[in-house]
Formats: structure tokens, C-alpha cells, sequence
């Protein structure tokens, strides 16, 4: 996509109140990202989502062109490739959710082949840290990309145990991709980290971390993999939110069942399968 369309879909994400679902529904009733400013009050009252105040401020958002062309340098400068939902190379594994996120910010290669999500909790324990690197190396080691979310906690050790055993892994971000930094884990790789991983984020480049931020990552957590497994639930609901994703996308989700978490329970009634040893996923 032409710079000149991109920088008025970084326009529309910019404006608060419009969201993933209300960005698209605004670029197919106008044709273009670009169109949707040349609008008026009326037409955009009659889209879903789209009150007086999100209308007003859509159509005073063009003093802010320069700004966007700024960002677009920026993103340039970073080698971060901008994919949005209507080019030809937007991954298929996220076509079919729903809420499909229509603009993605990507550094690092798009790779291809199968994948595993791996998943728990920030507040992770020593020996779930361990046990999140070490399922991380094994499963690398027969050939899967492993997908997590970039959190502290069990995220952080699952992307550290794929980047040791010289595999590939993918970070989907909870915040904007120009936000990225290292995890202190993760540091003594800092040099070769973009050979072996993308970083993936669908939120405006300077967004910063929230909980809606890290909910609505979730659902992009679980479509990119073709399973997932659980190590450490912990007591949040962030866990639980992505099983509730997955089971959605008709993905297997695993349960490990070598460290006892308060959300155990609820994702076993959301049909995931327990397992005791990483052999038990490999054989299935």
C-alpha cells in the first residue's frame, strides 16, 4: 500500500473512539482510508459505532497529516513494515477472526510453518519460568514456531527458550510497536533477536500498554498458532481470555499439569486438554 494511503489509516487509528472493528467499517463504506475524510457529519453518524463526538473529531483529524508522515519515517527508520487487511500479503491465519485487526506493524520476518502459542501468567513462578523455556526449547527443536505475547512473566521466558535453541518466535505486542524495548531476560540477545524473532503489534506505533490493549492482543495471540498450551494460568484473566479466543478459532489448547494454578479449573471447563509432560503434546 502507497505511503499516501497509509499515513490516513495511521490517521484514522490515532483518533480515540475508533477502534478495530469501526476503522474498517469506515474504510468499506468510503472505499479508502483517505475518502473517509472527505466525508461529512451526516454520512458518518449513519456508520455503526460513529457518534457526534468521534465524527467531529474524524472530521478535524487532517491538521494532524503532518504528524502521521512523521510516525511513517519513524517506522521506515526501524525497518517495520505496515500490512494492512487489504493487501495481499496480510496473514490468512488472521482473516477469518473475528474483529480481524486491519492494520498490523511488523518487524522482523512474517515467518511460515507450524506453530505453537505458548501461554501463562506474569506473575510466574521460578519453577513455571523453567518450565515455560525449557517446553519452549523442546518444542523449537521439533520444528515449531512459537508464538506468545511479549508479557513478563511466562511470555518472556517462552520467547527466551526459542531464541536459545536457535529457533524462531513471535511476539505479539500488547502496546504500540514503537514502543518496544527488551526484557531484561532477554538483553544477552538484543544483537540477534530480529533474525530469529518478529515482533507483531496491530496498536497505533506509540500506543502504550493497557489492559484493553493486552485483551485485545489475545485474540491475534491464539489465531497465529495452530495450538496452545498453557504452562502457568496464575489467578488473572488474561490466560483465560486467550483459551476463550482460541476455543472460538477451533485450536486445541493443552494444560500443563505440573504446576497447580487458581484458573486451572476454569480453563479445563472451557475444554482444554490437561497434559502431564511435554511428550504427551508431542505425540498428538
Amino acid at each position: 500500500m502507497m505511503d499516501n494511503e497509509l499515513k490516513y489509516y495511521l490517521l484514522l487509528q490515532s483518533i480515540e473512539g475508533v477502534g478495530a472493528t469501526t476503522l474498517r467499517n469506515l474504510i468499506e463504506q468510503f472505499g479508502s482510508a483517505k475518502s473517509v475524510f472527505s466525508s461529512n457529519i451526516q454520512t458518518l453518524l449513519k456508520i455503526p459505532r460513529i457518534n457526534a463526538k468521534i465524527a467531529e473529531k474524524i472530521l478535524f483529524a487532517e491538521k494532524d497529516l503532518d504528524q502521521m508522515n512523521l510516525i511513517l519515517d519513524e517506522v521506515k527508520r526501524n525497518k517495520i513494515k505496515i500490512i494492512t487487511y487489504q493487501d495481499t500479503n496480510y496473514p490468512k491465519s488472521l482473516k477469518s477472526i473475528s474483529n480481524l485487526p486491519p492494520i498490523l506493524y511488523v518487524k522482523g520476518k512474517i515467518f511460515s510453518g507450524k506453530s505453537i502459542a505458548i501461554i501463562g501468567t506474569r506473575e510466574a513462578s521460578a519453577k513455571g519460568k523453567q518450565y515455560a523455556k525449557e517446553f519452549a526449547s523442546i518444542l523449537t527443536r521439533a520444528g515449531y514456531i512459537i508464538v506468545s505475547g511479549y508479557a513478563k512473566g511466562i511470555d518472556t521466558f517462552v520467547h527466551l527458550g526459542a531464541i536459545m535453541a536457535g529457533g524462531k518466535t513471535i511476539a505479539v505486542l500488547p502496546f504500540g510497536i514503537l514502543k518496544f524495548s527488551f526484557h531484561p531476560e532477554l538483553l544477552e540477545f538484543a544483537d540477534t533477536f530480529f533474525n530469529q524473532a518478529t515482533i507483531i503489534s496491530e496498536f497505533f506505533p506509540y500506543s502504550e500498554w493497557s489492559v484493553g490493549n493486552a485483551l485485545a492482543r489475545n485474540r491475534i495471540t491464539s489465531a497465529l498458532a495452530d495450538k496452545i498450551l498453557v504452562v502457568e494460568a496464575g489467578d488473572s484473566g488474561g490466560t483465560v481470555n486467550t483459551v476463550e479466543h482460541a476455543i472460538k478459532q477451533n485450536k486445541p489448547v493443552y494444560l500443563f499439569q505440573g504446576i497447580s494454578s487458581p484458573a486451572d479449573d476454569r480453563i479445563k471447563k472451557l475444554n482444554a486438554l490437561p497434559i502431564h509432560s511435554i511428550d504427551e503434546l508431542l505425540d498428538k
